[in-house]
């Protein structure tokens, strides 16, 4: 009789606490409220107007081309960047904000003439700009010709006269150009050459430049480290080292241009 009652006490007890528990998971479910990221419920373009509409007044956004072409570019040129921006939407590229007094210090050094870039016989400058967003690492070369695309890098050491004409060394009726490629601290530099073909920047050749090489200096000494040879031919000194007791490692490289 006791092993019966202390039986059906025991199974009483288990009833309880499995209703209990039941009972609790119900509880929690029922109290639970789901969390909602009110960011990633915003369209893309919502996002881009919230970016634009927080962004400080003694700020702008990266792609704020009226800026740009007002206060940056003065009227001297109307920089159109939409065909710069066709993936942006797609990769989730936000525009970014910059300080306006940094971007008036940035932007000082202003244009630089290079002659005739595509042979339509005008002249042509080129201007820096930063990052149009959070997708591209470094600053860009732009040009006064809207149909002449920019060329983009991965430094953030760009200035108008780290840009070079060649002079027209394929006889097309445009100038190739060579640009001055830096990382800002390492002695290692480069010139990269370039010419424009069917409104796109071809990469050419690319010549070593070691920055404290005693001798050339990058800017003041450019004329005298190239020399168009002929027809699509030019040579390029390229210092690509120093060795221990100072001598430059140094070759005239020449090229032919397809």
């Amino acid at each position: 009789m006791k092993k019966l009652v202390f039986l059906l006490l025991f199974l009483s007890v288990l009833s309880c606490k499995k209703e209990s528990k039941e009972t609790g998971i119900e509880i929690k479910q029922e109290h639970k409220t789901p969390k909602i990221n009110i960011w990633e419920s915003m369209s893309f373009e919502e996002q881009v107007k919230s970016i634009k509409d927080h962004t400080p007044k003694d700020s702008i956004t990266s792609n704020d081309i009226s800026y740009i072409n007002d206060s940056i570019l003065k009227g001297k040129f109307k920089l159109d960047i939409s065909k710069y921006q066709h993936e942006d939407k797609k990769n989730k590229c936000y525009p970014i904000r910059f300080s306006k007094k940094i971007i008036s210090e940035f932007y000082s050094e202003g244009f630089k003439n290079l002659g005739d870039l595509n042979g339509d016989k005008k002249e042509d400058s080129v201007f820096v700009l930063q990052n149009l967003n959070s997708c591209e690492e470094g600053d860009s070369y732009y040009f006064t010709d809207n149909d002449i695309p920019r060329i983009q890098t991965e430094s953030y050491c760009c200035h108008p006269e780290s840009i070079f004409s060649i002079g027209d060394i394929d006889e097309d009726g445009g100038n190739e150009i060579a640009e001055y490629y830096s990382s800002c601290t390492s002695n290692f530099k480069s010139f990269r050459i370039w010419t424009l073909k069917d409104n796109k920047w071809k990469f050419i050749e690319q010549f070593g430049f070691f920055y404290n090489n005693g001798k050339y200096e990058a800017f003041k000494d450019f004329d005298k480290l190239y020399k168009k040879i002929s027809k699509n031919k030019f040579k390029f000194l390229e210092i690509s080292d120093m060795r221990g007791n100072g001598e430059m490692v140094k070759e005239w490289r020449t090229v032919t241009m397809e």
